[in-house]
C-alpha cells in the first residue's frame, strides 16, 4: 500500500487530504504538534518539526514512505514574526531534503498565492515571486520558494518535487478557527457572524478562493501522476464585498480603498484584534491566477465556486464549527474566553 507522510496534518488542508487519501486506498502517516485524541484509523506521530527529535521523527517516518506531502507552515502567531519564520521558510528545506534523501518519489509542498510579486494578473506560474513587501507571510512564502528552488536546482532533484499555489483555502471546519485569527476572542466565540448589520465594501476589490477538498484532489493528482513543478489552485469565480454582505445577511455600504485597512490597522495597534493589516494589503496586491496548468497536466477541475467556499465558511464561523484537530478546534464561546485568559491573544501565543 502506497504510503504518503504528511507533515501539519492537523490543519485546514491537512483535514481535507487525510480522508481522500484513505478513500483511494493509500496509507496517509500524518505528522502535528498536537494529535487529534482520536486518530480516526489515521497513524498520528506527535512532531515539532522545528525541534531535533522532531526532524527525526520526520526522518523515521519518510523512511519507506512512497511521498511526501509539507502542510506545516503556522500562520499564528502574527506578533512573533521570528517564530513564524523559523516554523515556516527555515523548517521547509531540511523537512524536504529528508524525505529527498530518504528516496521518496513525490514531494509536494503547500505554498500560497502569497509568494508572486503584485500584480492585476491574471498570472500563470511563470509569474516572478516577491509577496507583498510589508507582508511578513508574503515575504516568508515567497523566500520558502526561493530557498526551495536553489537547493532542487543544485541537487538535480526538481523532477520529484511539485510546488501548489492555492489562493484563499476555506471549508465548513475551518470556520472555528477562521474566527479566532481574525477576530478578538470574545467575538470569535460569541456567534457574531450572521449578526453583521453592514460590510464595508471597496470597489474593485475581488477576492479568489478554492475549497480544501479541492486542494486535496490536486495533491492526490499530483502523487498519483507523478508530476512536478508548480500549480495554481483557485476556485472558479471570484468573491466580491457584495458577496460577502450577502453571505453575512448584512448591507453593503460602500468606502474608500484604505478604510477596512485603516480600521484593522487600529485594531492591531490597539492590540484589540489578532489580525495583522499587511493581510488586507496581502487581498488588495495578490494576482489573480489562471489554473490552466494544474487542469492540463492534473486534471484537475475545481468542484466548487468561490462564492460557494464563502458561504460555507460564514456558515462555519457563524457555528464555530471545527475539526478533531487542535488547530481546528471548534470556537465556542466559553473555550475562547478560557484559552484568550490563559494563554493571552492568539497573536502572542506559541500554541495554535
Amino acid at each position: 500500500m502506497t504510503r504518503v507522510v504528511v507533515s501539519g496534518a492537523s490543519g485546514n488542508i491537512g483535514s481535507a487530504l487525510l480522508p481522500l487519501l484513505r478513500a483511494v486506498g493509500l496509507r496517509p502517516v500524518a505528522l502535528a504538534r498536537r494529535p487529534p485524541r482520536e486518530p480516526d484509523g489515521v497513524e498520528w506521530v506527535r512532531a515539532d518539526l522545528s525541534t531535533p527529535d522532531g526532524q527525526r521523527a520526520l526522518a523515521r517516518a519518510v523512511r519507506g514512505a512512497d511521498a511526501y506531502v509539507h502542510l506545516a507552515w503556522p500562520l499564528q502567531p502574527m506578533r512573533r514574526p521570528g517564530l513564524l519564520r523559523d516554523r515556516g521558510p527555515r523548517m521547509l528545506l531540511p523537512c524536504v531534503l529528508a524525505a529527498l534523501e530518504a528516496g521518496v518519489d513525490r514531494v509536494v509542498h503547500l505554498s500560497s498565492v502569497a509568494a508572486y510579486a503584485p500584480g492585476a494578473g491574471p498570472v500563470d506560474e511563470s509569474w516572478p515571486l516577491g509577496g507583498v513587501a510589508d507582508s511578513p507571510y508574503a515575504q516568508d512564502k515567497a523566500l520558502g520558494e526561493r530557498r526551495l528552488e536553489h537547493m532542487l536546482q543544485a541537487g538535480g532533484v526538481g523532477d520529484r518535487v511539485a510546488v501548489m499555489r492555492p489562493c484563499l483555502v476555506g471549508q465548513r471546519r475551518a470556520g472555528g478557527q477562521m474566527a479566532r485569527y481574525g477576530m478578538p476572542a470574545p467575538l470569535a466565540g460569541a456567534r457574531v457572524v450572521g449578526h453583521v448589520p453592514w460590510v464595508p465594501v471597496v470597489r474593485d476589490l475581488a477576492l479568489q478562493m478554492v475549497h480544501a477538498d479541492d486542494v486535496a484532489r490536486a495533491v492526490l493528482a499530483v502523487i498519483e501522476r507523478r508530476a512536478s513543478g508548480a500549480f495554481n489552485l483557485a476556485g472558479d469565480g471570484v468573491v466580491t464585498g457584495h458577496d460577502v454582505a450577502d453571505a453575512l445577511g448584512a448591507r453593503a455600504v460602500p468606502v474608500p480603498r484604505g478604510l477596512p485597512r485603516l480600521a484593522v490597522a487600529t485594531a492591531w495597534h490597539l492590540h484589540l484584534g489578532p489580525l495583522d493589516p499587511t493581510w488586507v494589503d496581502m487581498a488588495a496586491g495578490a494576482p489573480h491566477m489562471v489554473t490552466e496548468r494544474a487542469r492540463r497536466v492534473l486534471d484537475w477541475r475545481p468542484e466548487h465556486r468561490a462564492v460557494d467556499v464563502l458561504h460555507e465558511v460564514v456558515e462555519g464561523m457563524a457555528s464555530g464549527a471545527g475539526g478533531a484537530g487542535a488547530a481546528l478546534r471548534p470556537a465556542g464561546p466559553w473555550s475562547e474566553l478560557r484559552d484568550w485568559l490563559a494563554h493571552g491573544t492568539v497573536a502572542r501565543r506559541t500554541r495554535p
